[in-house]
Parts: structure tokens; sequence; C-alpha cells
């Protein structure tokens, strides 16, 4: 769905985004009081119900003055497409949470650092009443990945535990609902701060705010998202009125809306909304949109997966029916649809229930009819940036299948001269490559996006996948090329004593092998 400037439609608000963030004043300032008292903050609710825009758009721009060390907002998919061939000792958690509170120039001397390590660097020279502000976004992509990787998330959290003995850190996690209680279990309960969905007069000043909706129409928008009406199998309609307002449907319906009823001039009146405003239809299409894009990814016709949310989700007189994970495995899809249709906000998982055994609901009774009416043959809306967002987020989780299908749509769907993001996908490539042992196309996958990156003037990212080339390289066992990857990596980092002493390793061996005649395999310079 094209989105009007001022209504992001399901996009989280974003920093950038503040001067237009309207009906979370209150619950902005107020968050922003119980993270800086507070060592430890925990911000929760389900998912789509606004705690990535108040962090970016509301509490980011009320932090001020010198006594405050303010990082970027973390996350552990932030940055995945950043090489990470050979990356030593750490978890993948680790590295990606300080890559994400880090500038790109400094990513290479992460490599060897824990959280805590990092944390104690960052305040070790400071005066100590100036307090050292941390958040994480998404928390619960920690526990989306596999079994496997559950020592390497205890080691993690037992790192942000030591990290929360620094005095000066004021540490706020974001996290959905379900993921709560395997935090508050492993590093304390903290201070909590529930998020929930807008009350009407919040919903209103959300809508009105950016100046494109007069009061009286404004208003009406809001009656018409709370307001449901459905019809049963038998033809009968029931009416539902709800106490709150969705934050991700509301922005939706004022997208659309703004989008096909835009006035030459001035905000949209109340008899334009009642005459020609219609809010199904706008959610009818997010919902068709919605689906066409999770179906394209997972290669199943859209009509099918449309028709099993209504069988699956809603029953026959109109009320939402729940089902956990396993009932989408039964019908022939991954879990990972489940969890797609989440993250665009048309499920929600339940509260209460275990990552592992989750149950999920459609958002809201407000799009019982639309999902009903929505269209089959809808474009996905094709963003090459959110493409790459879901493909380090599937990354992270273990889910390299699905990363590599959304790495390659960010491929297609960025223009040519989108130098950059091709290159972040081509790096994401490499590094799936990596992990699932294809050395060949990893080295192939770095060295095109080094070239990117080249053409892009962006020398830092050149030298850190030139150094990722020459630790794949070595892992293959060719070491004299891997020496001159690390070696022009060298020459454009020179102050990177990390990348030195890989090079020095690989010289060193490649001087042993010749010496003893021995073509046995590499000591990994990671």
């Amino acid at each position: 769905m094209s989105t009007g400037l001022d209504y992001p439609g399901a996009r989280p608000f974003q920093r950038t985004d503040s001067g237009r963030f309207f009906g979370r004043a209150a619950e902005a300032a107020e968050l922003r009081e119980v993270w800086q008292r507070n060592q430890l903050t925990f911000m929760y609710g389900p998912a789509g119900i606004g705690k990535t825009s108040l962090l970016a758009a509301g509490v980011l721009p009320l932090i001020e003055g010198n006594n405050v060390d303010l990082l970027p907002v973390g996350g552990f998919s932030k940055g995945s497409s950043y090489p990470v061939a050979a990356p030593g000792e750490h978890t993948p958690y680790t590295l990606a949470l300080l890559r994400s509170w880090s500038t790109p120039g400094t990513v290479s001397q992460l490599r060897r650092l824990t959280v805590d390590e990092f944390v104690a660097r960052r305040t070790e020279f400071r005066d100590p009443a100036v307090l050292l502000l941390a958040a994480i976004d998404q928390a619960d992509d920690l526990f989306a990945g596999p079994q496997s990787r559950q020592q390497q998330r205890w080691r993690f959290l037992r790192e942000l535990q030591d990290a929360l003995q620094e005095p000066s850190l004021r540490l706020l996690i974001s996290v959905r609902d379900e993921a709560l209680p395997q935090f508050t279990e492993a590093i304390g309960r903290g201070a909590q701060f529930r998020l929930n969905a807008l009350e009407p007069e919040q919903a209103c000043r959300a809508v009105e705010g950016p100046g494109l909706f007069e009061p009286t129409a404004a208003r009406d928008l809001v009656e018409a998202v709370r307001t449901s009406r459905m019809v049963t199998a038998e033809g009968s309609r029931r009416r539902v009125v709800a106490d709150r307002i969705e934050p991700a449907l509301l922005q939706v319906a004022c997208a659309g809306l703004w989008e096909s009823l835009r006035p030459r001039s001035g905000a949209i009146r109340q008899r334009d909304l009642r005459r020609r405003g219609d809010v199904d239809a706008a959610l009818s299409i997010y919902c068709g949109e919605t689906i066409a894009a999770v179906a394209d990814i997972h290669d199943i016709p859209a009509a099918w997966l449309r028709l099993w949310l209504i069988r699956t989700f809603i029953t026959d007189i109109g009320f939402l029916e729940a089902a956990g994970e396993g009932v989408a495995e039964g019908a022939g899809l991954p879990p990972t649809v489940a969890r797609g249709l989440e993250d665009r906000y048309l499920l929600r998982s339940l509260a209460g229930q275990p990552v592992s055994s989750r149950l999920y609901q459609l958002i809201s009774d407000r799009i019982v009819e639309p999902l009903r009416h929505a269209r089959d043959d809808m474009t996905p809306a094709e963003d090459a940036g959110e493409y790459l967002l879901a493909a380090e987020r599937a990354l992270i989780a273990g889910e390299l299948d699905l990363a590599e299908r959304y790495a390659a749509k960010a491929r297609e769907a960025a223009p040519q001269t989108a130098l950059r993001l091709h290159a972040q996908a081509d790096s994401l490539l490499g590094n799936l490559a990596y992990e699932k042992g294809d050395l060949d196309q990893a080295v192939a996958h770095y060295r095109n996006a080094a070239s990117l990156f080249e053409a892009a003037r962006e020398h830092g990212s050149v030298a850190l996948l030139l150094a990722a080339t020459g630790r794949t390289l070595a892992a293959r066992g060719d070491l004299l090329a891997a020496i001159n990857e690390l070696h022009a990596a060298v020459l454009r980092m020179p102050a990177d004593g990390i990348i030195q002493t890989e090079l020095s390793a690989a010289v060193q061996e490649l001087a042993w092998r010749l010496a003893t005649g021995d073509r046995g395999p590499s000591i990994s310079p990671g």
C-alpha cells in the first residue's frame, strides 16, 4: 500500500518521524523517566502495539542534556549484513547487538568484546554521574532461533547480566509479551512498562496531529476503525465497538484514506470522509498486500493462504479463533508463515504462552470482514529496504533458507543505482553461504559486495569485506590468496590490530607449510 508521508501505514515510526508522531506524549514522558531512573526497564506488549514507534519517535527526542550518553537503539538483527566470517568466540547475539550500538568504522574492533566489556570501555574514563542509556528493540528475536543455539542465548544473557553491574548503565529492553518471562527469569524483573492499544482520544490526536484530517473527520475515522461489523455464516450481522484502537490498523487506515481522498488543498473534511471514505477498503488492500507478500516469499498461492487464515482464525459466527503453530505445519505451512504474518500485524501471538508453543489470533475483530473481502491478485509492495531487514531477522533467527529468499528479493527490488543496498544484500548472502559451509559462494558474494561498496566509496566497508574474504579463503585452505586479501584490508585500515594479527597468523602458517611441506588444514585466523 502506498502511504502518505505523514502516516507510515504498517511501518513503525522512526526517529525522523517525531514531528508527526502524536497521541503518545504522556506515555513517552513516563517511559523516559522510568528508563532513566532504573538500571533495567522492560517495555512490553504484543506485536503492532507501537513499541518501536514509541521508543524511536516518542522517547528518544526527549533525551537531552550533558548527563547522558545515548547509544543508538540496538537489536539482534540490525547490521547482520556486515561480514561475519570467522567471528571468533562471539555469540551471534553479542556481535549483532554491539554492531547496532556502534558506528560502522569500529565493527572489526568488537569481535573480541563481550557486552559487559563493551559497557566497561564505554564508561571507563567518564564522570560516573553521566548515565549510559542503552536500548534493545525487538528483543524477542533472541528466542526466535533454533534450539541448538540455546547455549549461546544463555551465554549472551550472562553477559547482559554482568553488564548491569555497571552503576551508570540504564538498559531498556523492548519485547513482545510472550518473551518477557524468559528475560526476567534470566536477568531480573526490572521496572516494567506495559504498552497498550490507543484510547479513543489518543487515536484522535494521532490522526488529527499531522493536520491532514479536520477534527470531526478524525473522530469519524477513529470510530470507523474501532467498530467491527461482521456477518455470520447464516447471514446475520454482529457489531462490536472496541474500547481501544490498534495503532497499526489506525495508521494503515489513515495512509489509505489520505492516498485516496487527498484534497487539492487543506485537510480532509468530515463530508469527504462520509461520502468517499472507505475504511474497509483500505484495510482490505492492506490484508491483500500482506498476504501476497508472505505468500510470495514462501512460494504458496495467496488465495490458499487467505482461505487458510479465514478457516483457521474466524468461527462461523464471526468470532476470533486461536490456533497454534502446529496448525500451520499440519496444513503444510512452515512456522515462518505465521511469524511473517505476525511481523506484518495480521496475526498476534497470545500473551502467557511459551515461545516454543505459540498460540496465534487475528490482530483484531476489525479485520475479519476486510480479510474475507481481500483480493487474491494483489501485488506485494516491493521495498528493498524492508526485504533486507527481513533477511537480517531471518538470519539471526537461524532461518537460513528464508533469509536467502529475502536477500534475493532485496536485490531484485533495489534500483541498480542503490549500490549500498545491493552491497549489503550480497554481504548478507556471503554470511549465509559461510554459515552453510559453502566457502566458494561466500567468497564470491563478499568480493561482489566489496566491489559495490568500492563504487559507492564506502572504503571502511570494503576493508571489512576484504578481511572477511581473507578469513574465508584461509578457512578453505587457500593461504596465499587469503594473505593477499588480508594485506589489502590492512592497507585500507592500518590501525586495525585484529586484521593485522590475522594477516600475521596466515603468513606464519604459510611459512610453516612451505618449510615442512605440510598441506593439512589451515589454522583459522579468527
